[in-house]
């Protein structure tokens, strides 16, 4: 019952923000429930992570730029506790050949790349696409019985903040894995910091401003355009 008074809560949202969502370029989304800031290509919609997927041991928001009712056409899930430190390599500082190894044993979780890459200057991550195909072994024997085929490829990223948070960022959408999309997702991961609270009001009123001196932009064009006529 829960699942599906959220379901329609989703719904609700999603279409709401097919209405009203902003068109303006790099805007700054500060996150008040995890305290992180994002710069992604346009205002997103946000819903929270527990909508769209029952797992109490994550947490997070999934950001949707793009949308069709409840079908989400390009969005990027944001976990915030993505893996735990003490298991997963240091990136930053860990031997290469212990890192590959990783990588090795990733993989079979279903992927078909797996690279560690730079996400920006000062800090390293791994960037993987999700395979199209996945061998199953139903029964647990080591033997393949199946292959899965899946609707489209994803992209996710794994990396720690400075502060030691670790975080996992996926692209997500039915529009597919375009290099557009995924140039844009490389971009935004790079961007992805921790905020502290008080900081928090004063980036949203900065977005709020120039969320309003857009649309404002946008009347007077429109008023001058018809006056013309």
């Amino acid at each position: 019952m829960r699942k599906i008074f959220l379901l329609i809560f989703a719904v609700m949202i999603l279409m709401t923000a097919t209405v009203f969502a902003a068109e303006s370029e790099n805007y700054t989304y500060v996150s008040r429930d995890y305290n992180y800031s994002i710069v992604c290509p346009k205002k997103p919609n946000i819903v929270p992570y527990s909508i769209f997927y029952e797992d109490d041991k994550k947490k997070g928001e999934v950001l949707v730029f793009e949308n069709d009712g409840y079908e989400v056409k390009r969005g990027w899930i944001v976990n915030v506790e993505a893996f735990k430190s003490e298991v997963v390599p240091d990136f930053n500082k860990s031997d290469k050949k212990f890192i590959d190894q990783y990588l090795s044993e990733l993989k079979k979780q279903g992927y078909d790349e797996l690279n560690l890459i730079d996400i920006n200057s000062t800090n390293k991550g791994i960037l993987g696409i999700t395979a199209k195909e996945i061998e199953v072994d139903e029964d647990g024997d080591g033997e393949i019985d199946g292959v899965l085929t899946t609707e489209g490829q994803e992209a996710v990223a794994f990396f720690r903040l400075p502060d030691g948070r670790c975080f996992s960022v996926q692209l997500i959408g039915t529009n597919g894995l375009t290099e557009e999309a995924l140039n844009e997702f490389k971009k935004a991961i790079g961007t992805l910091k921790t905020v502290d609270s008080s900081s928090i009001q004063n980036t949203n009123s900065k977005n709020d401003k120039k969320d309003k001196k857009d649309k404002k932009d946008k009347k007077d064009k429109k008023d001058k355009k018809d006056k013309k006529k």
